[in-house]
């Protein structure tokens, strides 16, 4: 998944807009928000599986949901350098990240077959905050990071 299917979202896009999050903040939002999703996902792949499956969440996923976001947040103050008060806007839009990495995990499963977790931990393994570039610059870019772990599986 790249930050331009995530950007094509309408509902992601309006929210960071509605923030006064800059153009040259949002991939670093973006970024962040999969960031948030692969730790988590790799802390716990049975929940992650359970949040991120076509089912309805359960009050666990909720809870799982809210620690993804406080991740978040953590992480577009920390990494971003957004206040407090901007950061705890913008993690309005990580619900929305989360439904299309969701679906696009779901496609991905059904078409190859295997269990959504199997699919999690596969998306997911190696990747590495502090994944260094062919530059040797630290995390030139999460989501190509991302991109070079997944291979093909958040491809539309």
């Amino acid at each position: 998944m790249n930050i331009n299917d995530i950007l094509k979202n309408e509902q992601i896009a309006g929210i960071l807009k509605k923030t006064g999050i800059s153009e040259k903040q949002v991939n670093s939002v973006v970024n962040s928000a999969l960031s948030s999703i692969s730790k988590k996902s790799k802390e716990n792949p049975k929940q992650a599986a359970s949040l991120l499956s076509e089912n309805e969440n359960t009050e666990e996923d909720n809870a799982y949901s809210n620690l993804i976001e406080t991740d978040f947040v953590q992480n577009l103050i920390k990494k971003v350098g957004l206040s407090e008060s901007t950061a705890n806007q913008v993690k309005t839009v990580m619900p929305q990240i989360i439904k299309q990495v969701s679906t696009n995990v779901n496609s991905k499963a059904k078409k190859k077959g295997n269990g959504l977790e199997d699919i999690i931990s596969t998306v997911f393994s190696g990747f590495s905050e502090n994944s260094t570039s062919k530059s040797g610059g630290k995390n030139n870019s999460i989501v190509n990071s991302i991109t070079g772990f997944i291979g093909g599986f958040f491809k539309k």
